[in-house]
């Protein structure tokens, strides 16, 4: 292996969702960069992240031996805010990352134009393989649509192992889904185009299905975050991601008339997305 920074994130060490480690990764690509030392991306956290997406101009891809028998000298790393332990870095040297919350630095540092930047290096970074291209060409959208995202959590029923959002009684779960509809049809009637809505609840998108909308594949809903979450989940988050990124516009659903702010989570999913594709994003 040639020297520079690796990122490693497997069992041993995974958190945050999809995009965090994302935006860790593009992070330490981005620091590799200004140093002018090569990056490499090791994700084996209940699976290789080259199955969905590869490397493509930059050549990131490595093997867990290459990191541990090299004869480079290693230095441990930790990308956490304050980010006080990225070193000065030298080239002749491998610069180990198994330490990361999900910050973006591009956006934290002001860099100008930052999203464009965040954007040109994450296609330099990925391409999608082609199990993610069939899946997206197998999803026959709308040749213009406006994508709606909605993230409940547990807020209707204990679906995922967070603290955030502990379910609610069950009459105020259906007042909960009456309100999030009503929603999706006022972004109806403000876009020119269909709306295709997206969501970690498989309740929510029957709710939505039974309404007329478009849906994402139930079958799909999941977290890459639980170990158990299987390959098409996994599939379908790299799918959505990128599907996503092609709508005319993404909104994403936050607040509630009548209910805690709270009630709905601040999913960075869509936004990244949007970023993804130089699409236009609202918070609503």
């Amino acid at each position: 292996m040639k020297d520079g920074i690796c990122l490693i994130i497997d069992d041993e060490n995974s958190q945050c969702g999809l995009t965090d480690r994302l935006k860790t990764a593009v992070g330490l690509c981005y620091v590799a960069q200004l140093n002018g030392i090569g990056f490499h991306f090791i994700h084996r956290a209940g699976f290789d992240i080259r199955d969905y997406l590869a490397p493509n101009r930059i050549r990131w891809g490595a093997e867990p031996d290459e990191v541990l028998d090299s004869p480079l000298e290693k230095q441990e790393i930790r990308y956490i805010a304050p980010y006080e332990d990225l070193p000065q870095f030298r080239k002749g040297k491998l610069y180990i990352c198994r330490e990361y919350i999900g910050n973006n630095l591009i956006e934290k540092w002001n860099v100008p134009d930052w999203q464009r930047v965040w954007r040109e290096l994450f296609w330099d970074m990925f391409t999608p393989t082609k199990r993610v291209r069939a899946g997206l060409e197998a999803c026959r959208m709308p040749e213009h649509y406006t994508a709606v995202v909605l993230r409940f959590i547990n807020s209707l029923g204990f679906t995922e192992n967070a603290a955030y959002n502990a379910p609610f009684p069950g009459p105020l779960q259906e007042k909960l889904i009456g309100a999030a509809l009503e929603k999706v049809a006022a972004c109806e009637r403000e876009s020119e185009d269909p709306v295709v809505v997206y969501s970690d609840s498989v309740r929510f998108l029957k709710a939505a299905a039974a309404q007329g909308y478009m849906t994402t594949d139930t079958d799909g809903v999941g977290n890459v975050m639980n170990r158990d979450a299987g390959d098409y989940v996994i599939l379908r988050t790299f799918v959505n991601l990128l599907q996503l990124a092609e709508a005319e516009k993404i909104c994403s659903i936050l607040h509630l008339e009548g209910f805690p702010d709270n009630s709905l989570y601040n999913t960075q999913y869509p936004r990244y997305a949007a970023i993804i594709g130089g699409r236009p994003f609202f918070r609503l």
